[in-house]
């Protein structure tokens, strides 16, 4: 009996043995491999990164103040400046007869009010001879008078004197008019000195208005950098367009675009590690020195009606500046460079955000 059961348990041993092996390989091993996705997911989320980011530099686009054709470039493109060296001149050659004909309107304005100064003076002067020539004509008319009264002269030599009097009388309110006339064109004084008359200010403002334009006829550069985008000899440029652009040599950072969702832990201060896709056996260090206040979205020229009837949720970029801590063999860096960028955020995980813990 013993012999006829042994060879029949050792087939249901294995078997038992197989279907325990199925069960692990079925329900364990996936188990354990969820467990361990799980953990290693939500124990990550230390390290944030984005290639949504760009080399920026300072740049300054310069416009003429005044229009004019592109007469002499004094530098080359692509070359180094420093703040205040001339780049290029426009053709002034109207903008020299704008400042000859202010001049001379200048000229015109002085004349004019040294004229009306003059003939103020005159009119002055002849109602102070109006006024003795009244005073003669009244002591006259008294004195005929008397000799009327007692019949020594006649009707006629009398009523002469009487006119003439009045006359001159007469005169000196025509006269007073006149000088109140000049007065008022004066601008009602005429103790002050010529240039300071409205008329003669006004010629003064338009002569260094021309003045300022012509000058204004060569660029110069506002800051250190390196000169791009310069115009053709020849090429006609109006005011308030660029006509250049100097793009600076010191100030370099990191532009890096990164989605909503994975700001949650990143602060300012913390340290950074950028990879320029120009160079790629070069790594540079860094922090980030801020974050936008606003997505880039809501910089755009025609932002999202969100209340519309067709809305789709789109997650949204938030820019993050970067500054490099420059090192002694860095390449150079050029506005513009694609990069990569990953931000350490510290002890923090996934976990921390499905639990709400180190908020």
């Amino acid at each position: 009996m013993d012999a006829k059961t042994r060879p029949e348990a050792a087939p249901l041993a294995a078997e038992s043995s197989s279907a325990w092996r199925r069960r692990l390989l079925l329900w364990g091993l996936p188990l354990l491999v969820t467990i361990g996705a799980i953990y290693a997911y939500g124990s990550g989320g230390r390290y944030v990164d984005t290639d949504n980011a760009y080399v920026q530099r300072d740049r300054v686009d310069v416009a003429p103040q005044v229009s004019g054709d592109v007469s002499e470039l004094l530098v080359a493109e692509n070359e180094p400046v420093r703040p205040g060296e001339p780049v290029l001149a426009l053709d002034a050659t109207l903008l020299r007869i704008a400042a000859d004909a202010a001049a001379s309107r200048l000229a015109s304005a002085r004349a004019e009010i040294a004229a009306a100064l003059a003939a103020y003076a005159e009119k002055g002067g002849e109602i102070a001879v109006a006024r003795r020539a009244a005073e003669y004509a009244e002591r006259d008319y008294g004195r005929q008078n008397e000799l009327a009264k007692a019949k020594l002269v006649p009707a006629s030599t009398l009523d002469t004197a009487h006119r003439t009097a009045d006359l001159a009388t007469g005169s000196i309110s025509v006269l007073e008019l006149q000088r109140a006339q000049l007065l008022a064109r004066l601008g009602g004084r005429a103790d002050l000195p010529v240039d300071e008359y409205p008329s003669v200010k006004a010629a003064l403002d338009d002569l260094e208005r021309a003045r300022v334009d012509l000058g204004h006829a060569r660029l110069y550069a506002p800051q250190a950098g390196v000169i791009s985008h310069l115009p053709k000899i020849g090429s006609r440029l109006d005011a308030g367009r660029p006509a250049f652009a100097i793009v600076s040599d010191h100030a370099v950072w990191v532009e890096a675009n990164f989605k909503e969702t994975d700001l949650e832990w990143v602060r300012p201060g913390q340290p950074v590690e950028v990879d320029i896709d120009t160079y790629p056996g070069h790594r540079w260090q860094g922090r980030v020195e801020s974050i936008s206040q606003a997505t880039g979205a809501a910089f755009s020229l025609l932002p999202a009606q969100n209340a519309s009837g067709n809305w789709v949720k789109v997650v949204q970029r938030i820019p993050v500046r970067i500054v490099l801590q420059p090192g002694k063999d860095d390449p150079p860096l050029r506005d513009g460079m694609s990069a990569s960028v990953q931000i350490d955020t510290g002890a923090h995980t996934r976990f921390d955000r499905w639990f709400g813990r180190g908020r």
